[in-house]
C-alpha cells in the first residue's frame, strides 16, 4: 500500500484543484453553444410554422412597398412575411446552420423564395449571448455566396442594364466588432456582344479603347476603398476588375452549404447540426 506524505497529498490536491479551475471556462462555451442552437431552432420554427422572418413581427400588408426587399437599417428591421406574398409551395424556402462569416461560430441562414420578387430575402443570423436573442447580420437577395474569409457576394435581383451574361453584384464583409456585415463595393458591366451601343445613352458606342484586354467587357466599379474604382459612369478594363475581386476573395474558399427545406423535417435535420 502506498504511503502518502503531507507534501504528496498537497501535490494531489493541487492537481485536482487545477483541473477543476481549467474545466470551468470550458463549460461556458458549451452552454453558449447550446443556447445559440436553441435560439436558432426557435427562429427556424417561427419561419416554418408562423411564416415570420428572424427577429420579425407582423406588419400590416399595406406598409409593404418596393423597399421591402432591402429594408433600411436591416439589423434593426422587424418584419414578417405578409400572407399575400406566400405561395402554396413554402417548402421551396430553405434553412441552414453553418459558420459563414468565419468567426468560428455557426449562423442561421433563412432563405425566402416563395413570394413576390420584392419580398424575397435571405437572412444571415447570429446570436447575442448577453440578451439570448437572434440577431440579423445581413439580409439581401436570395442566393448569397459565402466565403470562409468573412466575405459574401450578393447578386442584384434584376439585370436590366448593359451587362449581358455578366450579372452585377456587390461584396460585403463581416465586421466582428459590429457583429454584422458591411457593404463594401459593387460592380456592373457592359458587354459589347450584347450591346455594341448603349441604348440608354443615345446609342453611345462601346468603349473599345478601355477594353485593352479585348474580351468585349468593361466594368463599372463603385468602391471607395479600391483605388482602381471609377464609379458607375466610368468604365475600367478586365484586369482592374480582377484585381478588385482578388482584394476581397483572394485565396478564400466558398463555404459549402447544407440547405434543408423549410418544413418540419427540415427543422428535425437542423436539430442535429
Amino acid at each position: 500500500m502506498q504511503n502518502f506524505t503531507l507534501d504528496s497529498m498537497r501535490t494531489v490536491l493541487g492537481t485536482v484543484l487545477l483541473a477543476c479551475v481549467l474545466a470551468v471556462p470550458c463549460a461556458q462555451p458549451a452552454a453558449a453553444a447550446d443556447a445559440r442552437h436553441a435560439a436558432f431552432l426557435k427562429a427556424a420554427r417561427a419561419f416554418v410554422v408562423d411564416h415570420k422572418f428572424p427577429d420579425g413581427e407582423a406588419i400590416d400588408k399595406d406598409t409593404i412597398d418596393d423597399d421591402f426587399a432591402r429594408p433600411p437599417g436591416v439589423t434593426t428591421a422587424r418584419l414578417a412575411i405578409d400572407k399575400d406574398t406566400i405561395d402554396d409551395d413554402f417548402a421551396k424556402n430553405k434553412l441552414a446552420i453553418a459558420d459563414v462569416n468565419g468567426d468560428g461560430k455557426p449562423e442561421l441562414l433563412v432563405r425566402f423564395e416563395s413570394g413576390t420578387t420584392a419580398s424575397l430575402l435571405e437572412y444571415v443570423c447570429g446570436f447575442d449571448e448577453a440578451s439570448g436573442k437572434v440577431t440579423v447580420e445581413f439580409a439581401g437577395t436570395p442566393g448569397l455566396e459565402y466565403y470562409d474569409n468573412g466575405c459574401l457576394k450578393e447578386m442584384v435581383s434584376h439585370n436590366q442594364g448593359l451587362a449581358g451574361e455578366f450579372w452585377p453584384y456587390s461584396f460585403a464583409k463581416y465586421d466582428p466588432k459590429k457583429g454584422k456585415y458591411e457593404m463594401k463595393g459593387s460592380v456592373d458591366a457592359w458587354s459589347s456582344k450584347e450591346y455594341p451601343t448603349n441604348p440608354f445613352d443615345n446609342n453611345k458606342p462601346f468603349p473599345k479603347a478601355v477594353d485593352a484586354a479585348g474580351d468585349g467587357f468593361v466594368f463599372f466599379i463603385s468602391d471607395e476603398s479600391f483605388t482602381g474604382a471609377k464609379g458607375p459612369d466610368t468604365p475600367v478594363d478586365t484586369p482592374v476588375y480582377e484585381a478588385w475581386v482578388k482584394g476581397y476573395i483572394g485565396g478564400a474558399e466558398p463555404v459549402k452549404m447544407d440547405w434543408v427545406p423549410a418544413t418540419a423535417d427540415g427543422i428535425k435535420a437542423l436539430e442535429t447540426k
